[in-house]
């Protein structure tokens, strides 16, 4: 059993990891977008690769930036 009542362990949070999966994060999402308006495809499985990274980098975006309430 946990208690709720105990102190938890104070430990700083990784900032440097946050920032590299950020940058990563919206490097796939521009990318991605400029691909999606620009690039005239003739391979499906690159364009739903494409669609599939969009999707997820704004999905993750709009979760990390949601509000906490």
């Amino acid at each position: 059993m946990t208690s709720h009542d105990s102190k938890p362990e104070a430990t700083k949070p990784n900032y440097t990891l946050r920032r590299i999966k950020f940058a990563a994060a919206i490097i796939g999402f521009v990318s991605s977008v400029t691909l999606l308006f620009t690039w005239h495809v003739t391979d499906r499985h690159m364009a739903w690769l494409v669609a599939g990274i969009y999707i997820l980098t704004g999905l993750w975006l709009t979760v990390r930036f949601a509000p906490r309430d």
